[in-house]
């Protein structure tokens, strides 16, 4: 695989040409109605929420399985 560098005059060719791109960009829409916006932010928590609730399941079942095989690997070069 051949991988290029760049020199200085594409680097600055490339910094101009992203810095064109965000300030070519659309700002965010602003939602006016309050219950679309209750929506969408009770939306983010739950999904946040959840995302945690399957980090924490996943971590507590993966104690009993690491425990006793770090124990027993600990044990044999003790």
């Amino acid at each position: 695989m051949t991988q290029t560098v760049r020199d200085a005059s594409d680097a600055s060719g490339l910094v101009s040409e992203m810095r064109q791109m965000v300030q070519a960009g659309q700002p965010a829409p602003v939602v006016d109605d309050p219950e679309q916006l209750e929506r969408t932010v009770s939306a983010k928590v739950a999904t946040l929420l959840m995302v945690m609730l399957v980090a924490i399941i996943f971590a507590t079942s993966a104690v009993p399985d690491v425990g006793p095989s770090l124990a027993k690997v600990i044990q044999a070069h003790l």
